[in-house]
């Protein structure tokens, strides 16, 4: 049996049970079968073990509810996981296509091969973050147009647009984001004496952010309004995880709710939605956009 069959049934079985209310082993069982995925009934528990080992995911029974659910209290980022595990499930449907056929790569577009640049130096981060330990290395600020020496304890990696950062304490007080795409000669170094939990506070910051800048304070509740239209690919491709889309009013727009830091990055996805959103709150955000939009028209006037 192979490995990629074997993740295939692991991610099924978590999606599903994460997708639906408490299904039953039954039901769990009955929608592997129809994937062409069928396991015997013992095999679940196995799976479970797996999944809670492996990823960090506590799949658990509620006896109340007679079903099992994903304990997120307990867990890893169930997000955070499906986007690693998509990862994971596209390089080895490549690899095993390219063993197939030289010429797969013909009928694949990718957005921006670009944007691998410095994947490489995803591993060295990764080790260093697993084992805490300070990480060395040149880096070169597009901007001042310099490069300069960093020594530092990588916390977390972040994705945004299909480039890699990592987050990286400075001192006590301050972290800086980095680019992988513009670091080189690195060299991990001797453990750190930096506690990850220390930085919990800014780190926890990121999840109400969008792209690589949070602000200061608390998050804020912002309320756009899009058409019907647009609702459907935001329920697809959410702006930001904390979206919450309301039912559709009598003129067939929704609310869309979020708990976020309104920063550059995110007023630059409200202006990219266009004529089919409407900023309701709060008024401050509004006011900007109105202003980017009237500076923006100030361009085609003649």
């Amino acid at each position: 049996m192979s490995s990629y069959i074997i993740s295939l049934r692991i991610q099924l079985l978590i999606q599903y049970v994460y997708d639906n209310k408490y299904p039953t082993k039954e039901a769990i069982l009955k929608y592997l079968k129809e994937k062409d995925l069928a396991v015997a009934s013992r095999t679940i528990e196995r799976y479970l073990e797996k999944i809670r080992a492996d990823f960090g995911i506590e799949i658990e029974y509620d006896s109340k509810e007679r079903g099992y659910f994903i304990n997120e209290e307990k867990s890893v980022k169930v997000d955070s996981f499906f986007k690693f595990l998509e990862i994971v499930q596209v390089a080895d449907i490549f690899t095993k296509s390219l063993k197939d056929s030289n010429n797969i790569l013909e009928y694949v577009s990718f957005d921006d091969s670009k944007s691998f640049k410095g994947i490489d130096n995803l591993k060295d981060f990764l080790l260093a973050i697993k084992d805490n330990r300070e990480i060395t290395f040149q880096h070169e600020n597009y901007s001042k147009i310099a490069i300069k020496k960093y020594t530092v304890t990588p916390l977390i990696l972040k994705e945004y647009l299909n480039r890699w950062y990592v987050v990286c304490a400075l001192n006590k007080n301050e972290i800086k984001t980095f680019g992988i795409d513009r670091v080189f000669d690195i060299q991990i170094n001797k453990p750190s004496n930096t506690r990850r939990e220390d930085y919990a506070q800014k780190l926890d910051k990121f999840q109400h952010t969008v792209g690589l800048v949070y602000g200061e304070g608390e998050p804020e509740k912002v309320v756009l309004m899009v058409n019907e239209l647009h609702a459907k690919y935001m329920r697809s491709l959410p702006l930001h995880e904390s979206q919450v889309i309301l039912s559709k009013d009598k003129n067939n727009k929704h609310e869309v709710h979020f708990q976020v830091y309104p920063n550059y990055e995110f007023k630059t996805q409200i202006l990219k939605i266009g004529a089919q959103v409407e900023v309701l709150s709060p008024q401050y955000l509004r006011d900007e956009i109105i202003g980017e939009l009237k500076a923006s028209l100030k361009n085609y006037l003649i």
